[in-house]
C-alpha cells in the first residue's frame, strides 16, 4: 500500500535520484522543461518562492514536488518514482502534502497537467484537484484546481 511518511527538501546531491528517475522515457517526455537538471535546480532553488521536496515511503523516494507560491494562487508539479507508478503513490503524495501544516495557508493549488497526460490528471483528480475548464490552453494544458 502507497505511504508517505515525510517530505524533506531536495538538496543538490538528491539530484542524482533524480537523473536516474528522467532515464525513464516518460518522465524525459513530459518533464524534459527540467533538463539539464542541475541548471533548472540552480535557478528554481534560488528563487524564494518555490520549494523542492522529495516524498519519502520510508527511505526510498517516492516522488517529488515544485511548489511554487503565488501571491493567490500556488501551482504545483509531481515526479513519481517511475518504480512506484500506478500504484496510488501521486494521489497519497498530494493528498499528504496538501494537508501539510507548512503549506495550511495556501488556499488555491493550481496544476497545468498536458491533455493526454490522463495518468497525471487521474491522480491529481483522485486528491481531489477539480478541473478549471474542460478545454486545454494553447500549449494543450488543462488547469486542475484545488481550494481549501
Amino acid at each position: 500500500m502507497a505511504s508517505i511518511d515525510r517530505f524533506q527538501a531536495v538538496k543538490e546531491p538528491e539530484l542524482k535520484i533524480l537523473e536516474h528517475w528522467f532515464e525513464n522515457e516518460a518522465t524525459r517526455r513530459r518533464m524534459d522543461g527540467m533538463l539539464p537538471l542541475d541548471e533548472w535546480y540552480a535557478r528554481v532553488n534560488k528563487d524564494e518562492h518555490n520549494t523542492i521536496i522529495m516524498a519519502y515511503d520510508e527511505q526510498l523516494p517516492a516522488g517529488m514536488a515544485v511548489i511554487e507560491f503565488g501571491e493567490e494562487r500556488t501551482y504545483i508539479g509531481l515526479i513519481v518514482n517511475p518504480l512506484y507508478r500506478l500504484q496510488g503513490y501521486g494521489k497519497r503524495i498530494l493528498q499528504k502534502l496538501l494537508t501539510e501544516p507548512d503549506f495550511t495557508k495556501v488556499r488555491e493549488w493550481v496544476a497545468c497537467i498536458e491533455e493526454d497526460n490522463r495518468i497525471s490528471l487521474a491522480c491529481f483528480q483522485a486528491a481531489g484537484f477539480i478541473l478549471e475548464d474542460t478545454k486545454p490552453d494553447e500549449d494543450g494544458f488543462l488547469t486542475l484546481i484545488f481550494r481549501s
